[in-house]
């Protein structure tokens, strides 16, 4: 016999003996044959998935179909059911459990026999989320009852309601398996829970619609409070910019202001301005270059008028009126009245069908329904009496509407006025009126931030150079006392020395003293110096005391005459008040000088100004 060797010699026994055993008992080979279509069967559900009936002549299943006959093949049998065997586990008991437990395996092929593998595990989570019977959230559906649904799981469900196709194979594939109500039941167990789910949905009559309902219901009340919120904003902005006093003068100086600066105030005056113009006083410099007209606007009102400077606080509203639009506000509410009206038709609907229902069964159709109304304080209840909740719904969700419709009519009206107001054209969008004020406050304050700093800097440099300038005369006041202190020393020193000379002229002897210079400069001196005075008053006092004796001796008056006797009482008096001139003040001293003076003519005495002199200082 010849062997494969690439296969074993007991594999390749064992198939040779078969073979006989096949081909002796034919009986026994079709048993076998069976055995291996069931197997293959139970495989086909996990690398088949596609249905037989659905295999066209053009596909490649379809050509190649009986080309490989396995009796014709080489191949052990019980190696074959070993390994088909190990990969759904042998054991008839564990298959069986295998196959409870991997239920999510033979699921996930299923679904992909109908459905989209991808799509079945994201629907998988989204359901496995929500944690409730898919034929309680069909029930929710069809009644229209959203229930704790928020509009994202409203959204998510709508996205998992089975397409044309999905629906068609799912209904096939129900209909194969409607045999026997246990092999529906097992086929159903078969599918995934996003399939599942499609086949319960299935049974509700325009499902999709229906979502549309629940989720419009879900929304409308946060949708149309923002509408109303912003409509309410662009009204009070239009009433601010056409009531605040503040804004209007500071426009009529800006208008005055731009008249001066084009015209010099005469000639052709501009009686207004459009509302760009606004943006371009930031632009426009002076011949400096640098200042901006805001800028000197902004000086302007610091000098004249401060509380324009502020006319941002009468305007609260602006900056957020700035983002509203007010035909974008117009479109919305166009589109959600249409959505009302189409929750209306479509509540309407299946309304008349659950009042014909309830009319056959003779009961109402709240009790056909269970009560789930939101039940409406704004409207008579009488009028709902046998209405369904989503009527009841729209009805109300209408009266809203109409409400707010209202109040987008007036504020078009009060955004026109103001447009009108400052004769702008009537097209402008809110918008982009609103946005130009914006910008305008945003530059304002930028200008009126640049102005105080440039004051602040100004006012920083002006303190610097007055203390630059007091430091300098400090400076000046300090070098002309170091000079006349060096000034004052240079007299002192020139006293001294005089004064020592005429202590001489007192110790060489003679008759009397000599007059001199130095004695006149000695007076000089001593006037100057203070506390020495009294020293030298002294010493003086001495020398006419000596003088005056000798004349005593002499018998006749003392030299100097009538001078020196006054000398003698100044230096007394002196002597006696320490400091001060001598008694009788300047006029003595000229009196005992012309004295002195006119002895000296007759007698040669002392020459005038001598110790008189140096006694009257």
């Amino acid at each position: 016999m010849d062997l494969d060797p690439e296969k074993s010699v007991e594999f390749q026994r064992n198939s040779g003996g078969k073979k006989k055993k096949k081909g002796k008992k034919k009986g026994k080979k079709t048993k076998v044959e069976k055995e291996k279509k069931l197997k293959v069967r139970r495989k086909k559900l996990f690398w088949n998935p596609i249905d037989e009936g659905k295999i066209k002549k053009h596909s490649i299943w379809y050509k190649v179909k009986g080309a490989v006959d396995m009796g014709k093949l080489k191949y052990d049998a019980s190696e074959f059911d070993s390994l088909f065997t190990d990969a759904s586990n042998p054991a008839d008991k564990k298959k069986k459990v295998g196959a409870g437990d991997s239920s999510s395996g033979p699921k996930q092929k299923k679904s992909t026999q109908v459905i989209d593998g991808k799509r079945g595990m994201n629907g998988g989570i989204i359901l496995a989320r929500l944690k409730m019977e898919y034929s309680v959230i069909a029930n929710m559906v069809d009644n229209m009852d959203s229930g704790k649904f928020d509009a994202t799981q409203l959204r998510a469900l709508q996205e998992f309601l089975p397409t044309d196709e999905e629906r068609q194979g799912l209904d096939s594939y129900i209909k194969s398996a409607s045999t026997s109500e246990e092999k529906k039941k097992e086929a159903m167990d078969d599918l995934c829970a996003c399939e599942k789910y499609m086949v319960a949905m299935m049974v509700v009559s325009e499902s999709a619609s229906k979502f549309d309902c629940m989720l419009f219901q879900s929304q409308f009340e946060c949708s149309l409070k923002e509408i109303v919120d912003e409509i309410i904003k662009l009204s009070n902005a239009c009433k601010e910019v056409r009531t605040s006093s503040r804004l209007q003068k500071l426009m009529a100086v800006i208008l005055t202001l731009g008249n001066h600066i084009n015209t010099g105030g005469t000639g052709n005056l501009a009686s207004g301005f459009s509302l760009d113009a606004l943006l371009k006083l930031d632009e426009a410099k002076a011949f400096d270059k640098k200042t901006s007209v805001l800028q000197y606007l902004v000086k302007l009102l610091k000098q004249n008028d401060e509380s324009l400077i502020q006319f941002k606080e009468e305007l609260p509203t602006v900056a957020e009126a700035g983002s509203v639009m007010l035909d974008s506000l117009s479109a919305d509410m166009k589109q959600m009245k249409e959505e009302v009206e189409k929750v209306k038709k479509t509540a309407a609907k299946e309304g008349n069908r659950l009042r014909r229902e309830a009319k056959e069964k003779n009961i109402s159709v709240a009790e056909l329904i269970a009560e789930k109304a939101d039940g409406s304080n704004n409207n008579d209840q009488t009028d709902y009496k046998d209405k369904t909740p989503m009527e009841v719904f729209s009805l109300n969700a209408e009266v809203e509407m109409n409400k707010a419709l209202t109040k987008t009519d007036d504020v078009k009206d009060s955004y026109g006025e103001v447009l009108e107001y400052f004769g702008e054209d009537e097209k402008m969008p809110s918008n982009e009126f609103f946005g130009t004020i914006n910008k305008f406050i945003a530059n304002f304050y930028a200008a009126v931030e640049f102005v105080d700093k440039m004051e602040a800097q100004k006012l920083k440099e002006e303190k610097r150079a007055a203390a630059l300038q007091a430091k300098h005369e400090k400076k000046l006041a300090a070098k002309k006392a170091r000079e006349d202190a060096m000034a004052g020393e240079a007299s002192e020193k020139s006293a001294m020395a005089a004064s020592d000379a005429l202590s001489a002229d007192f110790t060489e002897g003679g008759d009397r003293p000599k007059p001199t210079l130095a004695a006149a400069a000695a007076a000089a001196s001593l006037k100057r110096r203070g506390s020495k005075v009294d020293a030298k008053n002294g010493f003086i006092a001495a020398a006419v005391a000596a003088t005056k004796k000798k004349a005593e001796e002499e018998n006749g008056p003392p030299l100097g005459g009538i001078a020196a006797m006054a000398a003698s009482a100044a230096a007394r008096k002196k002597s006696v008040n320490d400091i001060g001139p001598p008694a009788g003040g300047i006029a003595a001293a000229a009196a005992a000088a012309a004295a002195a003076g006119k002895k000296s003519a007759i007698e040669e005495g002392p020459p005038a100004g001598g110790i008189a002199a140096a006694a009257a200082a």
